[in-house]
């Protein structure tokens, strides 16, 4: 039986990955919990904003942001930053304020920790993506958010950047993740 399991697995990824290509993908409001992939740690490369722009050309749909490029673009970079030795994404949605929490379908916060395990972050929201309901709900949003940090407004989804990694070019990162989506987005800083 354990050895059934690894080939179940492969064919259940492949028969995904070879699905018709009219179909949207299912979409996904969150990470594994278990698994702490590309979005919440990745490994050095030479270059963040190279990779970032590489890994911006090739992933999302024109015109609407989703949570795996945001995630994945946010850890590949953030990580590399001194005062974010480990990042992680959670949904704690006390991140948004009271006024905006009725509008919101979807929140994650990306947390930097001096270490994985860490009960308090050392570094907390760097980043939000925040999906509302509607557009201008969204819109409100990031105008209040641009008031203090960069924002990236796209459609019905905010993408916030925070103040506390020094070395990390939160402008350059949302030009990045406005990439994936053609440009279509609206940076406010």
């Amino acid at each position: 039986m354990k050895r059934l399991l690894p080939v179940v697995c492969a064919v259940l990824l492949l028969t995904a990955a070879c699905g018709d290509d009219k179909k949207e993908a299912p979409k996904t409001d969150s990470a594994p919990a278990s698994a702490p992939a590309a979005a919440e740690s990745a490994a050095p490369s030479t270059s963040a904003g190279a990779s970032a722009k590489a890994s911006a050309k090739t992933s999302g749909q024109a015109g609407k942001l989703e949570f795996s490029t945001v995630g994945k673009l946010t850890g590949e970079l953030f990580t590399k930053d001194p005062d974010c030795k480990f990042g992680q994404w959670d949904a704690n949605s006390t991140g948004v304020e009271p006024k905006y929490r009725s509008s919101v379908a979807s929140f994650k916060q990306f947390d930097c920790y001096e270490k994985k395990g860490d009960a308090l972050p050392h570094r907390g929201q760097q980043a939000l993506f925040v999906e509302f309901k509607a557009a201008n709900a969204a819109r409100a949003y990031a105008q209040d958010q641009a008031k203090s940090y960069p924002t990236l407004l796209a459609g019905s989804t905010v993408v916030v950047g925070g103040t506390g990694l020094q070395a990390t070019d939160m402008k350059a990162w949302l030009e990045s993740v406005n990439e994936t989506i053609g440009g279509t987005g609206q940076i406010a800083a």
